[in-house]
């Protein structure tokens, strides 16, 4: 289940990702958890399509939810994090507690916003924190949240060029099968890792398995590359290609089974022009460079997880190549960057 996977230490591409982007500085921070308005809309989704009503009913509830900015969410969220236990109602919370975490969450934080600061979060987000409350640990979405989330839905099983991802597979052609949120695991160099495939489509004549990911995308469908550039999702397609072609590899069935490249379905919430893009060096290894004058480097994700996985095992106290004793040569950093 979704839950065991998510407790896994294996490396995942989300944490190989964030290192990254990151890098050593934030190696504190690394396993925080994120939430987000947009995470939240993808999660929703994914659960709909890549499940059903049943699972998308267990994890989460609609409600009218007031009209509250994103910045008084992750406020609430916070404070009930924290405080739950503590306090029933957030008319409970002290005023330091408020403002405290208002400032954490950069909400007019300046000292001379205090008891505006502490204000707002009074007046604004008492009834989300009692919504908390009632929802059984389950994430409220608004009701105009869930109505972009159906249309959203109904755009990627209804179009003309996604409908073949997500149809059911018919009980008279058995030569087709879709099956989501697959998890497999794969140990390369003594480093475990660990993936969840949204959806693999399975050609059992043509011994073909399309692996498939979706994406719920701030960019214009057509814009997807960039979000694919922002979020390095070559690193998600790569270890992806890799774990299930291991796993296929070591299948005495699927062994002779052809894996191909990586296709993101992707969709934006306003355009609803769902599109499907192709990864072509989903199986290359090795560091890619791409842009205009080929001036970005994508590293290998195995590069980035031995890295990752020397740190996380012996805790320096700074980066590789960097000597806390003695001198360190400015020529070659700046020639890095």
């Amino acid at each position: 289940d979704e839950e065991t996977y998510r407790q896994d230490p294996a490396l995942s591409y989300s944490t190989l990702a964030r290192f990254e982007r990151t890098g050593f500085t934030e190696l504190n921070h690394l396993f925080d958890k994120i939430e987000t308005p947009s995470l939240t809309f993808g999660s929703a989704v994914d659960a709909i399509i890549t499940g059903d009503e049943e699972e998308f009913n267990s994890r989460f509830i609609v409600a009218d939810v007031p009209d509250i900015s994103d910045s008084l969410i992750k406020i609430v969220k916070l404070l009930f994090q924290r405080y739950k236990d503590e306090y029933t109602s957030l008319s409970q919370i002290p005023d330091n507690i408020l403002a405290e975490a208002g400032k954490e969450c950069n909400f007019y934080a300046g000292d001379k916003y205090e008891n505006y600061r502490i204000k707002l979060i009074k007046e604004e987000c008492k009834e989300y924190y009692d919504l908390m409350f009632i929802s059984d640990n389950k994430t409220i979405l608004s009701t105009t949240e869930y109505r972009d989330i159906q249309l959203t839905v109904e755009a990627l099983k209804n179009s003309e060029s996604t409908r073949y991802y997500f149809e059911s597979d018919s009980p008279f052609d058995p030569n087709i099968e879709r099956l989501y949120q697959l998890k497999f695991k794969m140990t390369h160099n003594n480093i475990n890792y660990r993936i969840m495939a949204d959806l693999l489509i399975t050609h059992h004549e043509e011994k073909l398995i399309i692996p498939v990911d979706l994406k719920t995308s701030s960019h214009a469908e057509w814009e997807f590359y960039k979000s694919f550039f922002d979020w390095r999702y070559d690193l998600q397609s790569r270890l992806y290609w890799r774990v299930i072609r291991d796993n296929m590899d070591r299948d005495p069935y699927f062994k002779n089974f052809k894996l191909a490249d990586y296709r993101f379905v992707v969709v934006n919430r306003k355009s609803l022009t769902p599109l499907v893009w192709e990864c072509p060096f989903t199986s290359t290894t090795g560091s890619l460079y791409i842009g205009k004058l080929h001036q970005y480097e994508f590293r290998d994700p195995y590069e980035i997880g031995e890295e990752l996985n020397y740190y996380l095992e012996n805790k320096p106290r700074v980066p590789k190549e960097i000597y806390e004793l003695g001198t360190n040569n400015l020529s070659k950093w700046l020639n890095t960057l």
